[in-house]
């Protein structure tokens, strides 16, 4: 989902990732299938997630801190609730493809969506990465939680951080790339009883979220003790056609309907 989902420079991965980004792709043991997710995704785990080029497909990273702790017994296990493919935004467009099997991990801190989010108090976290065939990112997150009050309480502060996206947003633009250069526009585009829909407008600042143009879109869905996070980006330099969010609300829909 910026980036899921990070820069568009050559010779880097399509998203370049930062030491925060090592810590979630090495832990997840995918390190090298993921560089491409790390320049392609917009997420980021116990840190962030990265930004990175087109033109690049692989890197490798390692551990910088411990906020990723290996599965345990006691950790919950697996949801089987993510969406396939060809379910995921506009996966008739960006023919979506996975970048490796999915992966569980207990976590203990807060894992970043991007630059304005992130999930915290979640148990076991599942991530499966995505690659679009114009070399875009897509990211599906399952974060189990304890109980479902812990989980309801994840989503209603991702809810209170979306809230300030678009002020922060612009103010790491403008610390960033010049005042002049603020022009990130957030919008809710759909919420209903299953959950959240956003996009981002703007140009993207390198870091967790690619450089330059491009439209960020992040999905949040509660149910239960799980709270599932989907987000894609799409890149100004893509052929593809623009994303219409008004299928972002059948997809909440249908993201809860896995869950169920």
């Amino acid at each position: 989902m910026p980036g899921r989902f990070s820069t568009r420079r050559s010779d880097r991965n399509i998203r370049k990732r930062n030491n925060a980004r090592h810590v979630r792709t090495a832990a997840l043991g995918v390190a090298g299938v993921l560089g491409v997710l790390a320049a392609v995704s917009a997420c980021g785990g116990s840190g962030q997630h990265a930004a990175g080029s087109p033109s690049s497909v692989a890197a490798t990273g390692a551990p910088s801190s411990g906020a990723v702790s290996p599965a345990s017994p006691a950790s919950p296990p697996a949801v089987s609730g993510r969406l396939s493919a060809s379910e995921l935004p506009a996966g008739a467009v960006e023919q979506w493809q996975p970048l490796a099997a999915p992966h569980v991990q207990a976590v203990s801190s807060a894992i970043q969506v991007n630059e304005c989010a992130s999930v915290q108090g979640a148990a076991a976290w599942q991530q499966q990465a995505y690659v679009s065939t114009y070399r875009t990112p897509a990211e599906q997150d399952l974060f189990t939680f304890h109980d479902n009050a812990a989980a309801q309480h994840a989503y209603q502060a991702l809810l209170t951080q979306m809230d300030g996206c678009q002020t922060q947003s612009r103010a790491l633009q403008t610390k960033s790339l010049g005042a002049a250069a603020a022009d990130a526009q957030v919008a809710t585009t759909a919420q209903n009883g299953q959950g959240t829909a956003w996009s981002r407008r703007w140009t993207g600042v390198e870091g967790i979220s690619a450089g330059g143009p491009q439209t960020d879109h992040l999905y949040a869905v509660q149910q239960g003790s799980t709270l599932a996070v989907v987000h894609f980006d799409e890149w100004a330099s893509s052929p593809a056609a623009p994303y219409s969010t008004r299928a972002d609300g059948d997809l909440l829909t249908s993201v809860a309907r896995k869950l169920g």
